[in-house]
């Protein structure tokens, strides 16, 4: 039961950061001329809209304004990329590791 609310919520904040991005996408906001401005339509949208800041993925340009940074963006996303074939690399040799254990335990009984 937790672990699909935690699915769910994990997709609920996937897609409100998917809005905000869209928000400075469709107003064409890609540079500090064509800044605009944000009004989260609730706190999970406020939540991403400041974690996009945080990640530099959101530039302020004053006077609350902001834009996508479409550089910092695709850093982030290969990052977050590297960061995922990581874990799955360390799953498969842990998963190598337990299968070469569990044969010599096997062998020795």
């Amino acid at each position: 039961m937790a672990t699909s609310a935690t699915t769910v919520i994990a997709a609920m904040a996937a897609r409100a950061r998917r809005e905000v991005r869209e928000h400075f996408e469709q107003k064409g906001a890609f540079d500090t001329n064509g800044a605009v401005g944000y009004d989260p339509p609730d706190s999970l949208h406020r939540k991403q809209f400041e974690h996009l800041i945080g990640r530099g993925i959101l530039r302020d340009s004053g006077a609350g304004r902001y834009w996508i940074d479409r550089e910092a963006e695709r850093l982030d996303e290969e990052r977050r990329r590297a960061a995922a074939i990581l874990v799955l690399k360390i799953a498969l040799v842990a998963a190598a590791i337990a299968v070469a254990v569990a044969a010599i335990v096997s062998a020795n009984s």
